[in-house]
């Protein structure tokens, strides 16, 4: 469908691409993957035809559309919403109002005019359906509702968008337009999880080629058909998704490190050769053979793909007591919307909770409340004993000051002030010795976030609020951020559209329905696992927190009626177990999950209990206190856990009988 045949493009000693090639087939997913800097939005534009080559060819069928989404667009304002997105059809929607206008005519019109507007009216009409012109408007509406926007938005002025909603707009334009080509560059920035979720669904279905450039390694797994990696001005595909891509290229290089390693030894015994015969007459023959031998070699350029490991141990809270923040019968509303009438939410330290839900359920709305950015209307928002809470919003990166250095940025949030400890620490935030010295004003979008990042992590709070931390930030800061947030001890509250993060770190995902708030004791995986195969889970509002035993209960007891609906119960162990090979793979998922946290229980039992026969806290209350609340919240947990792995492993047992 397109091919690029040896192109090549720079700029001033940059060199971007030499003499790089890829054929694009037709329905084919490519995820176009490469260190920063290396020219990917490059490439994009240059097959948008934004950019002009240096030298090479891209060609394609002289039909062929291409559809471009940047990771910023130009300014759109001076319409409405639909307005925009159906800008593409502007001469399909001329049509409409030709037939309008027709139509208003010919009720006034003499019989011989009549039938010469009825035969333009006709041919108007054929050529308005083979446009499709009836089904654009419900398309366009589907599309926008898809990707969040409601249906009162459809009318609003572009101007009043913020840049986030504006780009939303461009993507539905675009997927509007289905171009055989599309063409996405970080299209999930802008996107909160719901609008990817769907997004996804749109483009699996895509009839098209698809080029994305994007850092989400969750989408791309899901998306992609190919792997092209874009490094040092070369093209390179692998087939797969990037896990794949990731192993397959680790093998190929480290086939060409043996390859250079192999060549290294041979080049150093023919210079050995030369130099020790080099003035004997009688070797003079082969002596000038190794020589030629040695200029004519191609020497293979050894590569590097071992990533600096991260063995920082990252900074902690101080001690809080076991209530990091509790909600209490909190009403909201903004004005006649009334996001909750009666919200309860017991957070405990340790807790690192994930808010899902539809876009406008209310998950900014609780983590504002919890931050002290907004108030409740009604009912009470308590942190508790010694807790700080730390707010991180996605335009955090905007608010530092744009004068300081790398290094001052750090040292400014730092109560020690050490020059050399702070640079180990911007260290460990992929920050090397020549970033340290860079102003904030000349910082990259995704660089401003990490440093934001670093700052907030450098003594943080014992709650952290996190909306969307990992929007900018490439895979390698992706990384940092989630082993910084694996080790942090306090209690972590966050949106977040990267299901990689929620797998990492969340030990519950808390999904915001109609006001109320249903948990799930696990992470992005098993919250999905639920949702799919559970019957329709109680939503709970009260202080106490839902755990999965109860969800399991509560399924078990429903199964009978919950049969009708086509939702069908646990198989027994006495039954024959035909499970789906994705069933058997989540159950047995799920009871390795039950034996690790049931370890790390037992662990933290064995702690208390050293704690609480210390003479050494013997006079101190409030860690006696906090000791003997976190004993009795672990033994509960453990109970819960003893019963679900019994239950868990006579099914594993049963999958293999």
């Amino acid at each position: 469908m397109l091919h690029i045949t040896d192109i090549s493009k720079s700029f001033g000693n940059q060199v971007i691409l030499e003499d790089a090639g890829l054929h694009i087939r037709p329905g084919v997913r490519l995820g176009l993957v490469g260190p920063n800097g290396a020219g990917k939005t490059t490439l994009l534009r240059l097959i948008a035809g934004e950019l002009s080559l240096d030298a090479g060819e891209i060609s394609g069928r002289k039909d062929l559309r291409i559809g471009f989404l940047p990771q910023e667009i130009e300014e759109i304002a001076g319409s409405t919403v639909m307005e925009e997105v159906l800008s593409s059809y502007q001469e399909v929607l001329d049509m409409e109002q030709r037939l309008h206008a027709l139509g208003e005519r010919l009720t006034a019109a003499s019989p011989e005019e009549s039938r010469v507007l009825l035969r333009e009216m006709a041919e108007l009409q054929t050529a308005f359906e083979m446009s499709s012109g009836y089904e654009i408007e419900s398309r366009a509406e589907a599309v926008l509702r898809g990707i969040g926007f409601k249906d009162r938005d459809f009318s609003r002025p572009i101007a009043e968008l913020s840049g986030g909603w504006r780009m939303r707009v461009a993507l539905a334009r675009l997927l509007l337009e289905q171009p055989d080509l599309l063409l996405l560059d970080e299209p999930t920035n802008h996107l909160d999880l719901e609008s990817l979720l769907w997004l996804e669904e749109f483009l699996m279905a895509w009839p098209g080629s698809l080029v994305i450039i994007s850092h989400d390694r969750y989408f791309l797994n899901r998306m992609v058909t190919d792997i092209v990696e874009l490094d040092r001005g070369t093209l390179d595909l692998y087939t797969g998704n990037y896990d794949h891509f990731e192993r397959e290229k680790r093998q190929r290089y480290e086939a060409l490190a043996n390859a250079a390693k192999n060549q290294q030894r041979e080049i150093e015994q023919a210079e050995a050769f030369i130099r020790r015969f080099r003035a004997k007459n009688t070797k003079a023959k082969q002596v000038q053979q190794k020589i030629r031998q040695l200029e004519k070699m191609e020497r293979i350029d050894a590569p590097n793909l071992d990533r600096p490991v991260i063995n920082f141990r990252f900074p902690q809270p101080g001690r809080t007591g076991r209530v990091t923040a509790e909600i209490s019968h909190v009403r909201k509303a903004y004005g006649d919307l009334v996001v909750y009438s009666d919200l309860n939410i017991v957070i405990e330290r340790g807790h690192k909770i994930a808010l899902v839900g539809s876009n406008g359920a209310g998950k900014s709305t609780l983590l504002k409340m919890l931050a002290g950015v907004e108030r409740p209307d009604g009912g009470e928002v308590r942190l508790g004993y010694q807790v700080r809470r730390e707010y991180y919003a996605q335009h955090q990166a905007e608010v530092m000051n744009p004068d300081h250095t790398v290094l001052r940025a750090i040292q400014a949030v730092s109560s020690a002030g050490d020059a050399a400890r702070a640079r180990s620490y911007l260290g460990a935030f992929l920050f090397n010795a020549d970033d340290v010295d860079k102003k904030v004003s000349v910082l990259s979008g995704g660089e401003k976030a990490r440093l934001a990042l670093a700052q907030m992590l450098l003594d943080p709070a014992g709650l952290l609020l996190l909306d969307e931390p990992t929007n900018h930030l490439d895979m390698a800061s992706r990384e940092v951020l989630m082993e910084a947030l694996r080790q942090f001890e306090g209690s972590i509250v966050f949106i977040s559209h990267d299901r990689r993060l929620i797998n990492a770190i969340a030990t519950e995902v808390v999904e915001v329905v109609d006001g109320h708030l249903i948990h799930y004791q696990g992470d992005w995986e098993y919250y999905q696992w639920k949702k799919g195969r559970a019957t329709t889970p109680t939503s709970a509002t009260g202080p106490r927190l839902r755990s999965d035993t109860d969800e399991e209960t509560a399924a078990a007891a429903g199964a009978v009626s919950a049969a009708g609906a086509g939702v069908q119960s646990p198989p027994s162990v006495d039954q024959p177990v035909r499970l789906s090979y994705q069933d058997r793979k989540e159950l047995q998922r799920r009871h390795r999950q039950v034996e690790k946290r049931i370890v790390e229980l037992e662990e933290r039992q064995e702690q208390l209990a050293a704690v609480l026969s210390s003479p050494a806290h013997s006079s101190d209350y409030q860690v006696l206190v906090d000791a003997l609340e976190d004993a009795e919240r672990v033994a509960d947990e453990l109970h819960m856990l003893y019963e679900e792995w019994d239950g868990l492993t006579d099914r594993v047992v049963a999958l293999d009988a």
